[in-house]
């Protein structure tokens, strides 16, 4: 798909209910001709507060059929298993989903806005180091502030290096007061640790997704409601740097992919994935 070299101005969302305040960042991917100028916004942003919404990267409806083809396929995805799944906070797990034929469209497994941003960001050798089902069960509390991930925490160094890997969550259902939404600390990659309260808990829709640094501070808030809340969580990583994953997640696979999706893509594309472990 070619970029526009336009230089329009990316549209900002801003619904009448659960208006975001104007200082929320949040760019729109709905206008094809400002495609440019909204990469250019969201990493701006990411360099600035740490994290941005993307809203309009993906169709609600290719969504809503991904939902329902999750559903049907991992009836247990709320079912907490500390051997499959990964995370240690309580009511909230990444667990493995296969990239099949459904969950492997690309709007939905590498959206165009998200290779864009990685490659301002990350490089243009940017890899797939996973990509889950990233689940919020009824009843799970808040969690506490915490960073994604570090390379030198004892150093206290990481505010002055560039971005090593962004964490990118795509909602199946509304993230919202309910459901639970993710709080951050805007800033917080930059100064190295949280302060006070969260200062943005962005509402966020199907067909829209959250991307941030992974040294950005943030907490998932708790689900109120009676029903899951899954997103489609992704990381993307330079190519030296690889997320561990706890030694009790022993059944855990971060990236699983059939095998005649991965050998449809292209070189280029079967490099990014290629830490993905094939099935048939």
């Amino acid at each position: 798909m070619t970029q526009s070299n336009t230089t329009a101005m990316p549209s900002i969302v801003d619904t009448p209910a659960d208006a975001p305040p104007a200082s929320e960042p949040r760019v729109s991917f709905a206008d094809p001709d400002g495609f440019d100028a909204a990469v250019a916004a969201a990493v701006a942003a990411i360099r600035r507060d740490g994290m941005v919404v993307l809203d309009d990267v993906a169709d609600p409806a290719v969504v809503a059929r991904c939902h329902d083809h999750i559903r049907a396929t991992y009836p247990e995805l709320a079912t907490p298993d500390r051997e499959r799944n990964y995370g240690p906070y309580a009511g909230r797990h990444c667990m493995p989903m296969v990239l099949d034929t459904t969950l492997a469209d690309r709007a939905l497994m590498l959206p165009r806005a998200y290779r864009a941003i990685a490659r301002a960001l990350l490089g243009d050798g940017y890899m797939v180091d996973s990509i889950g089902l990233l689940v919020a069960v009824p009843g799970a509390p808040d969690q506490i502030a915490h960073a994604d991930g570090h390379l030198f925490p004892e150093a206290n160094l990481e505010p002055l290096l560039p971005t090593f890997a962004l964490a990118c969550s795509m909602p199946l259902v509304r993230m919202d007061g309910v459901s639970g939404r993710t709080a951050f600390w805007r800033g917080s990659h930059r100064k190295g640790k949280a302060h006070g309260a969260h200062d943005v808990a962005p509402v966020v829709d199907p067909g829209s997704a959250l991307i941030w640094d992974f040294r950005t501070y943030h907490c998932g808030l708790a689900n109120t409601g009676t029903a899951p809340r899954p997103t489609i969580f992704t990381v993307l990583s330079r190519e030296w740097w690889v997320e561990m994953h706890p030694p009790e997640a022993t059944r855990y696979e971060k990236l699983l992919m059939q095998r005649d999706v991965h050998a449809a893509l292209s070189k280029r594309d079967q490099h990014r994935f290629h830490r993905a472990t094939l099935v048939d």
